[in-house]
């Protein structure tokens, strides 16, 4: 009777523990509420001077995971040299924060000092951590075609174009979708004195940055995808790099450019514009732009709302290339910072359990703005953004919001990217779909009605550059070639029209000679030499 009891009892106990694994199994989460002693996990990221034992958002991440957070504080000048000291000599260290991927965090890779996510999760399900892994904006990260670095990616760049649609109806056009259709708005912007006051007041496109800037993306990105602050690579047709500055489609770009400079359809002190941003802002308000970017949209709806002026500013999608490809505009960079784990990890599935719920809603929303109903309560939904009603009293309690604002310090590439955003991995079977979905998350409205899209907008558009994101020396543009880049364009634009090929065409020898050919060779070796195998 006693066996028969004990047998009993046995197959009772198998029966819970079975439902438990696979309530356990069912949420994806391993080590969630596991018993016991809590699992000890020493992490190589800035504590930002937040307390895991008081911080309220932290305990409540360490009872869900049964974890106990403690930090090993990088230097404070951001150097790597107390990383390499601490990997390369065994200290046990469970996660690892860092914010670039250089040729000694490759070499980790090569020496087995890490391990592969691959290894990690083979067998496992983490379909949020698998999809960043898997996409091929990060296959530069890649070391022998596996994964050894996690990234927390950057949302597009923030930055778009608005055109004034009232302008639009007035002399007659449509939004432009081509670069022949821009120049025809931009030039009916300046002659035909759209603002209706007999003044030659106008600018048909504003650029608030100086030469060399981002200030005429949106033009060169009609020619080729890129950026075109210096240090730029755009893909060749044999599937290499170059630089843009060096490349046939720049030549072109800003032989356009050079023709909206000799019949004034830009703001011609743009070569020395330093700053302008405000300037711009309030030239929209007063009604004298027709085209411009922007980065805060909502500066200038306050701005519009104190004058008492009602603009219909619409947002301008990116113009259809030369060739017909779609328009693009920047990607922000890839990613915001890179977690590794390493071999002295002493539980590698609790790692893998924390950054994969920090993916999903939950925990975006928790590593962002803390506990709803203590830090914030609750948010409104204002189209594809959400505004959260923040507490800053009780958030102040916790951390320093005159230093972080009202995201939680961890949130700054810690257990996530920032940005104000959510990007919907659970929602998508990819990451770039989720990517060009994202959700602005925030405490205010960002644009209001008018540009609610803003963001998203710019997200569904945006592509990333060939080694974005790659920090590598060898693809690294130095200075002294990114000077005679800006130097060229400048003297190209600013003569005579007769002598623009002239002057293209010695700045590129110039830049050739002054290093730049043996550049390009060096990045196209890397290239090969990463590519995803």
């Amino acid at each position: 009777m006693a066996k028969e009891r004990i047998r009993s009892r046995m197959k009772v106990f198998l029966a819970c523990a079975m439902c438990m694994l696979l309530l356990i199994v069912s949420t994806g989460i391993t080590t969630a509420f596991a018993e016991g002693e809590p699992v000890l996990i020493r992490w190589y990221q800035e504590s930002r001077g937040l307390d895991p034992a008081s911080d309220r958002v932290l305990q409540t991440i360490q009872q869900k995971f049964n974890i106990e957070f403690e930090f090993i504080e990088p230097p404070a000048d951001g150097s790597n040299e107390r990383l390499n000291l601490l990997v390369s000599t065994g200290e046990q260290m469970d996660l690892i924060t860092s914010f670039s991927v250089d040729q000694v965090a490759y070499q980790w890779a090569e020496d087995d000092f890490i391990y592969s996510w691959d290894e990690l999760m083979e067998g496992k399900d983490y379909p949020l951590i698998r999809k960043l892994l898997d996409a091929e904006v990060f296959e530069s990260l890649k070391v022998n075609g596996k994964s050894y670095f996690k990234p927390q990616p950057l949302v597009p760049g923030n930055r778009g174009y608005v055109i004034n649609k009232d302008w639009l109806d007035k002399v007659g056009l449509d939004i432009p979708t081509t670069i022949d259709e821009f120049y025809e708005v931009i030039k009916a912007f300046k002659e035909d004195d759209p603002d209706g006051n007999g003044v030659d007041d106008t600018y048909g496109f504003y650029v608030a940055e100086p030469i060399g800037s981002n200030a005429f993306g949106y033009i060169c990105r009609a020619f080729i995808d890129c950026d075109v602050w210096g240090g730029t690579w755009v893909e060749t047709a044999d599937g290499g790099v170059t630089q843009f500055a060096v490349s046939e489609e720049a030549k072109e770009a800003f032989r356009f450019i050079k023709k909206c400079y000799d019949e004034d359809l830009f703001n011609k002190n743009f070569v020395n514009e330093i700053d302008a941003v405000g300037k711009v802002e309030d030239l929209l308000v007063q009604q004298r732009i027709g085209i411009t970017d922007l980065s805060q949209p909502q500066t200038v709806l306050t701005k519009m709302e104190e004058a008492g002026v009602e603009l219909n500013l619409v947002y301008l999608p990116p113009l259809t290339k030369t060739n017909g490809e779609p328009g693009t505009l920047p990607h922000s960079g890839g990613y915001w910072s890179f977690h590794m784990i390493p071999r002295t990890c002493s539980n590698p599935d609790v790692i893998l359990d924390l950054l994969e719920w920090a993916l999903t809603e939950e925990g975006r929303e928790l590593t962002m703005f803390g506990l709803e109903g203590v830090h914030y309560n609750g948010y409104t939904q204002v189209g594809n953004n959400r505004v959260y009603d923040i507490n800053e009293e009780e958030m102040e309690k916790d951390w320093s919001t005159s230093d972080y604002g009202f995201i939680h310090p961890m949130s700054w590439g810690a257990f996530n990217y920032c940005e104000n955003t959510y990007i919907p991995l659970e929602d998508y079977d990819t990451f770039d779909e989720a990517y060009a979905n994202l959700e602005r998350w925030g405490d205010f409205d960002p644009t209001g009605t008018l540009l609610e899209t803003w963001f998203n907008d710019n997200a569904q558009y945006a592509k990333l550059r060939p080694l974005q994101g790659v920090i590598a020396q060898e693809v690294q543009v130095p200075q002294t070639l990114q000077d005679i880049e800006i130097s060229g364009r400048t003297k190209a634009i600013v003569e005579p029209a007769e002598d623009f090929d002239k002057n293209w065409d010695e700045f590129v020898e110039l830049w050739l000679n002054q290093g730049g050919a043996e550049l390009i060779e060096a990045a196209n070796e890397y290239l090969s030499e990463h590519a995803q195998e």
